[in-house]
């Protein structure tokens, strides 16, 4: 039985110090029939020498990387360029995401693999992720990543986004839907491709930890940190932070606009809800006092309904 072909797709941007690290994880996987495909987004670090360099020295032929072009010289920003890798690779069964500077277990392709095929809908959209390990930049273990709501349909993925890109993994059908997007600026390809599976066909979670994901020293959070200093940082970033008032609202407005008619109608209804921009009091009303929850912890609800009662949203 020929084994399913996977295509994981690297953007590079001035990741020179670790990328040495992820490439030979990814070359240790135990599942090989994949093909990496590296697009660098104008480094100026020698990161698209160090891609050559480690070419030639481990002898992979055009079966196992291929470097994609940045013919135009652009910087297109991370979203941008997992767009373009996105479009620009080949078909194949599936397609795993994967970052400059984190590392892989042995197994993540493996178990990926394994899962996906016990879910095999070739006519829906599927999404695979897994579990992971945060670590600092020495890769010492801090914790590991939270677990997500045992059931993730749209909803629960309109204010929240419970995988990373380096943890997902889909089939062709999520990878074809997803290119259809007519505009897709400034949409971060790993929520877009959760709102799509979680709507139209199935998320599957791998309690199994596959990565250890790389946090800079400015984003570890301190274990000393007071309750003064949690709180503070929390109604920094969650109430009063531009995810919630921008980024949220944009990425939900495009989705209603893009698929609105091949949701169900109550997905629609909800989703017409929080897309729209004009504001009246009844619609402030209906917004904040909705009530099927969004997000998996108290505290991010909280700080969601906080930022309805401030029309912040």
């Amino acid at each position: 039985m020929k084994e399913p072909k996977v295509h994981i797709l690297m953007s590079t941007y001035n990741g020179h110090k670790f990328l040495r690290e992820q490439l030979d994880s990814i070359f240790k996987q135990t599942y090989n029939n994949f093909t990496l495909y590296v697009r660098d987004d104008g480094s100026n670090d020698g990161t698209n020498e160090l891609v050559e360099e480690y070419i030639k020295e481990h002898q992979l032929g055009e079966d196992k990387v291929i470097i994609v072009k940045n013919k135009e010289k652009k910087n297109l920003g991370w979203k941008g360029n997992f767009w373009k890798l996105l479009d620009k690779c080949p078909d194949a069964d599936y397609y795993a995401f994967c970052d400059q500077d984190d590392v892989w277990q042995p197994c993540k392709l493996e178990y990926a693999v394994e899962m996906l095929e016990k879910n095999k809908y070739q006519d829906l959209p599927v999404m695979y992720f897994s579990s992971y390990d945060y670590c600092d930049e020495k890769l010492r273990v801090l914790h590991s990543a939270p677990v997500p709501p045992k059931i993730i349909k749209l909803r629960q993925v309109m204010f929240y986004t419970p995988a990373l890109g380096f943890s997902i993994v889909i089939n062709h059908k999520l990878r074809e839907i997803a290119l259809q997007t007519l505009d897709r600026t400034n949409l971060a390809h790993d929520g877009w491709v959760q709102k799509i599976a979680a709507a139209m066909g199935i998320i599957v979670y791998d309690s199994r930890r596959t990565a250890l994901y790389r946090r800079y020293s400015s984003a570890v959070t301190s274990g000393n940190k007071n309750i003064f200093s949690i709180v503070k940082c929390w109604i920094k970033d969650e109430i009063f932070g531009e995810v919630m008032k921008n980024e949220f609202h944009f990425s939900n407005s495009r989705f209603y606009q893009e698929y609105q008619k091949y949701l169900s109608a109550d997905d629609c209804k909800m989703l017409y809800l929080f897309a729209m921009k004009k504001n009246n009091i009844g619609l402030w009303f209906s917004r904040l006092f909705y009530m099927k929850r969004f997000r998996p912890t108290w505290s991010g609800e909280l700080a969601l309904r906080i930022c309805l009662l401030l029309n912040r949203y």
